[in-house]
């Protein structure tokens, strides 16, 4: 099992991972004590922004109004921080947990419920599940499992996220029920995009897609993987291996 220092240990390096996969010339990865970020770019608010502790207060106090964010992390041990950006009116919180999967050998074959099967989404001509009708069908059963409130926006959001893998389930008649995606950044894989629509939940779709994803994650070469998990996602990435580390308030950029 891993303890919870080592496991933020990977969450962080995780983050600052994909941060310099995310890295164009004239954006550069900052780092502090305390803090690891990617400021957006000249036209879009799509930076990232990561907080473990209050060490980070005067950087993030200097860094937050020309970010340009799209989602900040702020761990529960930085309190002081996540004041700061909740008195900033410019993001939306939500609560999670960090969570890590220090071996992906121990993710099972997924097993998905009778009546739907699984496929990846290639995002071009010919792919089975187009990404815009998987991004559509995760808007509509939780509006909440985007950044952004419209679709245009969602999938853009998606397709920024460097080296990541999007799949979806879908029932005989081709609709969408279920999304995963994973995300590999040299030893390490994030996870996102797990959604199950509300007619077909609690059958372990979201726990069989969530293996899709990691498994293909580990044929890429992941051998650890790390998650942001709602409330009700907590359960199901248990079972799956993973163990919390802290819990974190993600800002989601609104404005």
């Amino acid at each position: 099992m891993t303890g919870v220092d080592e496991g933020r240990e990977l969450y962080v390096r995780h983050f600052r991972e994909r941060l310099l996969a995310m890295d164009a010339p004239g954006r550069t990865v900052v780092e502090g004590p305390g803090l690891v970020a990617l400021p957006g770019s000249a036209t879009e608010p799509d930076g990232r922004v990561l907080v473990t502790d209050d060490r980070a207060l005067d950087q993030l106090h200097a860094l937050l109004p020309t970010v340009r964010a799209l989602v900040v992390n702020v761990f529960s041990t930085a309190e002081a921080c996540r004041r700061l950006v909740a008195g900033d009116g410019d993001y939306r919180p939500e609560q999670c947990t960090a969570m890590v999967c220090a071996d992906l050998a121990v993710i099972p074959e997924p097993l998905l419920t009778p009546g739907l099967t699984w496929c990846a989404i290639t995002d071009g001509a010919g792919s089975d599940v187009p990404l815009e009708a998987a991004a559509a069908a995760a808007l509509l059963s939780d509006p909440s499992a985007s950044p952004v409130d419209r679709l245009e926006p969602f999938v853009a959001y998606l397709r920024s996220v460097p080296h990541a893998r999007y799949f979806a389930a879908t029932d005989p008649d081709g609709v969408v029920r279920g999304t995963s995606a994973s995300a590999t950044y040299g030893t390490s894989a994030g996870v996102f995009f797990v959604n199950t629509d509300p007619g077909w939940r609690r059958r372990g779709v979201g726990t069989a897609m969530t293996a899709v994803a990691l498994r293909a994650a580990a044929d890429a070469g992941a051998r650890s993987s790390v998650l942001d998990a709602s409330t009700s996602g907590h359960p199901i990435y248990q079972r799956l291996g993973f163990t919390a580390v802290g819990e974190l308030t993600h800002f989601v950029r609104t404005t």
